[in-house]
């Protein structure tokens, strides 16, 4: 088995180098709209994406990986934490709500040259939702390293996209650049899957209907005054389809061999 997926790896790869393929690069700002049922719960989204992928010959048809990362709730409060040591001290506790994808993308390019390049593609792969609680020391201005960090809930789900884009070639604009290396880089994904758990620390405000869990997501703390350990509410858990708009921003290059 192993040798026959070996064989069929280097087979790939010297069709690949035979067919004088190209590859390109891209990475971009990524603003994610949830819609539907998701989009009561979840406001907006920020974040970053990149992408890498081959082109055929011709420049007509492009295969790769896409990457995406964005947060989209984020809670700071101040609470008493106790070391193993058992002293306490005042401690910045941050729980943060963050999605991102990994999918695989098939990319037609609508016009292989000129100034403006549209493109459409479509993307199958599986987005990951996590709720992160981390306790960072007050005097650590820049929150370098945390004093205790904890994955309180994540959940993932199966998910598809379909888009469109536009490529503009900045060498109109600096013309000491070689014609269709660089670009700036626009595009629209719709994204859809299966049914995902997952928490919002700014849901309060954006809560109109959407499908509450009867779990809640909790962390302990001391209470000083009382000498016992409390469980600290940060946040419900909620369940909806995944439903997404997706805008990004960015720039891309491509690389000959």
């Amino acid at each position: 088995m192993k040798k026959l997926l070996f064989l069929s790896i280097m087979l790939q790869v010297s069709f690949l180098q035979a067919q004088d393929w190209s590859f390109e690069l891209g990475t971009n700002y990524v603003y994610a709209n949830p819609t539907s049922g998701m989009g009561h719960v979840i406001d907006r989204g920020h974040g970053v994406g990149i992408n890498a992928g081959m082109l055929t010959p011709d420049q007509r048809f492009a295969v790769g990986i896409d990457f995406s990362y964005a947060q989209y709730g984020r809670d700071k409060s101040r609470q008493v934490y106790t070391f193993d040591d058992g002293s306490t001290a005042n401690m910045d506790v941050i729980v943060s709500n963050n999605f991102g994808s990994v999918m695989a993308y098939g990319k037609m390019n609508l016009v292989t040259a000129g100034t403006f390049r549209p493109y459409v593609f479509t993307k199958v792969g599986y987005t990951f939702f996590s709720t992160n609680l981390n306790i960072y020391d007050p005097d650590d201005f820049d929150h370098c390293e945390p004093v205790e960090s904890d994955v309180l809930y994540n959940d993932r789900t199966f998910t598809g996209a379909i888009g469109a884009g536009l490529r503009f070639d900045i060498a109109a604009i600096f013309q000491k650049l070689e014609k269709g290396k660089f670009y700036v880089d626009a595009s629209i994904h719709s994204t859809h899957g299966g049914q995902v758990r997952y928490m919002n620390s700014d849901a309060t405000a954006h809560t109109n209907g959407g499908n509450h869990d009867s779990d809640q997501v909790l962390a302990s703390f001391l209470n000083t005054q009382t000498q016992i350990v409390h469980r600290h509410h940060v946040g419900n858990l909620y369940k909806s389809r995944m439903q997404m708009t997706e805008l990004r921003f960015g720039v891309s290059m491509q690389l000959s061999k």
